[in-house]
């Protein structure tokens, strides 16, 4: 009888877990992965290679934190959250405090790899491969260290688009139906901001096209509208301060505003 089966825990419909694979698939999976003689993941990507995929996932990053933090000590037992890209590095890890001096070293942090090739089978790593949510106990991973936790990992989509996998792992031989319910909120959370933001970004876009800004203008305006001054655009963009009040002044005229407060009013 399962770890499920004992605590008389189904899992959602929409979450699969080891019973939902056919055998074939679960060995070619762990063929794929040759157990570490250090048992911790192969790969770490180097700081300047995590630096520039903390930089490419910057908004859904910010949303990982945000909501995260709102639920700060709201948990009562050793728990991790991780932050992965398409590939399967890890950006953040949210929880390390939450972990007993007692348990196993974390072996995994920004920049490690949970990809199938580097940490074997994982919640994370099949998420990857199926493009679903997935649900693992602990004696399904082949890494040694999440033998004792229960892992929940979740894709995070754009318009139907993979764009990075949000993993919950809980250390305790218990799974609550709540869990599955907590990860799919927090998802649907950080989706639903997503969307809204490329809208905004969408609408933005035409209204540009509307007012024939030049591509330069676009620049100017889309920092203009983040609230940033003339020097820092004009850093940014390696003109002068004075080019940047120029263009500015053509922006305002091709929508006919007087002010940043008018502009922003025009596009928000």
């Amino acid at each position: 009888m399962t770890l499920i089966e004992n605590h008389r825990t189904s899992i959602p419909p929409n979450w699969s877990s080891k019973s939902q694979f056919t055998q074939r698939q679960w060995m070619d999976w762990k063929v794929e992965y040759t157990v570490n003689p250090m048992r911790e993941l192969k790969v770490h990507i180097a700081h300047a290679a995590l630096k520039e995929r903390l930089k490419f996932n910057s908004k859904v990053l910010k949303l990982f934190r945000s909501k995260l933090d709102m639920l700060e000590g709201q948990f009562f037992y050793p728990h991790l959250f991780f932050l992965v890209d398409l590939e399967g590095i890890v950006l953040d890890i949210h929880g390390v405090d939450s972990l007993h001096p007692d348990l196993e070293p974390l072996i995994v942090r920004p920049g490690s790899s949970m990809s199938m090739e580097s940490g074997g089978i994982n919640a994370i790593s099949i998420a990857i491969k199926t493009g679903e949510n997935i649900f693992l106990e602990g004696d399904e991973h082949q890494l040694r260290f999440f033998k004792n936790w229960l892992c929940l990992c979740s894709p995070i989509k754009v318009q139907g688009e993979i764009v990075a996998f949000l993993n919950f792992s809980r250390h305790t031989p218990f799974v609550y139906d709540s869990i599955f319910a907590l990860v799919s909120s927090i998802v649907a959370s950080i989706e639903y901001e997503l969307e809204l933001e490329l809208q905004t970004h969408n609408q933005i876009d035409n209204l540009f096209d509307t007012y024939c800004f030049t591509a330069r203008e676009r620049e100017v305006a889309n920092l203009w509208l983040q609230n940033k001054g003339a020097l820092y655009i004009g850093e940014k963009l390696g003109i002068t301060e004075g080019t940047v009040r120029n263009f500015v002044k053509k922006i305002y005229m091709k929508s006919g505003v007087n002010d940043r407060g008018g502009f922003m009013q025009k596009f928000y």
